[in-house]
């Protein structure tokens, strides 16, 4: 009817093209972005936790084993792998397991991995005890990994003392020496990095904390004895007094605590902390998580002197009067 506008709108040619390149334009935008963000979290992370373990819970959502992975360091983006896996895996085929990595991998290929649950094929597994000595720990990798002689490890792990984090490992078969010392210290260097700002607050160096938690991880037998000792030995250092603990000896002399003798206690060597004050040049094993918590949270006291009674429990004294007593009382 004349007069009555058109429900249509005619569109020029000329509109019709710049909304054309306009969306080309964002399309391109969006192309742009989505490679950026592909090539950005693809990858596998730079300190992707080869041979240990990650856990995935049964009973977990996508989401929370997405979540469990990112923050292990296996993904860089949490939402990139959940992406893949809804779109093409179905959330049944993923697979509740502790799962390790013999090489980093990259986010298509973890998704791949939980689909399958192949994660530990011909990995062999190496357990380093809190406290071990790298020379007790190549025992454990020669029987785990026949190619690295005992001699080549200590060799080459010696100089990493104390910064090898205790930890259950499975390891590729085909490891070397280097290759063990390396994810083992990049396990500590996971742990230590947000302890650092606490080393930083408490008057101690990193190596000097390490140097004490591995004294109170031979010297200690649980986490109540270690925030004794730790507060113990600290009120020595603090005061001058010679610290005069047994396991710097015993590593000394590579002998066994209960062996050792009155005139093992006089040998020189900075290793002999009767002779010596302050700390050891050296960690006299690798401490575990328990232990450096106990430097960093001594549990404080006045106490000076402590032992082991026969029985396994500790005794505490704050004079060698008093020490000497205890010794009488519970060690003869």
């Amino acid at each position: 009817m004349e007069g009555t506008p058109s429900p249509f709108t005619v569109v020029s040619p000329k509109r019709a093209l710049k909304y054309l390149v306009l969306l080309l334009c964002l399309l391109g935008i969006a192309a742009i972005a989505l490679i950026y963000f592909l090539v950005r979290n693809a990858p596998a992370p730079v300190n992707f936790p080869v041979g240990s373990p990650v856990t995935i819970e049964e009973g977990s959502s996508i989401s929370e084993i997405v979540d469990t992975l990112h923050q292990s360091g296996v993904v860089r983006s949490s939402l990139l792998l959940y992406t893949i896996i809804l779109t093409k895996y179905s959330p049944q085929d993923i697979k509740a397991s502790q799962y390790v990595f013999d090489k980093p991998y990259n986010v298509f290929e973890v998704a791949d991995k939980l689909a399958t649950g192949d994660f530990t094929s011909n990995l062999v597994r190496v357990t380093h005890r809190e406290g071990e000595r790298v020379t007790e720990l190549a025992t454990a990798v020669h029987a785990a990994l026949p190619n690295i002689s005992e001699a080549d490890f200590i060799a080459a792990a010696l100089p990493h003392e104390g910064t090898l984090f205790p930890e259950t490992y499975f390891l590729p078969p085909h490891f070397t020496a280097d290759d063990v010392i390396k994810t083992l210290h990049d396990k500590y260097e996971e742990f230590m990095i947000p302890k650092r700002g606490t080393i930083a607050a408490s008057g101690l160096t990193e190596d000097e904390v390490i140097i004490l938690a591995s004294i109170i991880e031979r010297e200690a037998n649980d986490p109540e004895s270690m925030g004794m000792v730790s507060g113990i030995l600290q009120n020595r250092l603090r005061d001058g007094m010679p610290l005069q603990a047994d396991a710097s000896i015993e590593y000394m002399l590579d002998k066994p605590l209960e062996e050792l003798t009155p005139e093992d206690l006089k040998i020189d060597s900075p290793y002999n902390t009767y002779l010596n004050r302050g700390l050891p040049p050296t960690p006299i094993g690798n401490p575990g998580a328990a232990s450096i918590g106990a430097v960093l949270e001594p549990t404080p006291s006045d106490y000076y002197f402590y032992i082991t009674g026969n029985d396994g429990v500790f005794y505490y004294a704050t004079t060698y009067e008093d020490h000497k007593r205890n010794i009488a009382r519970y060690l003869r």
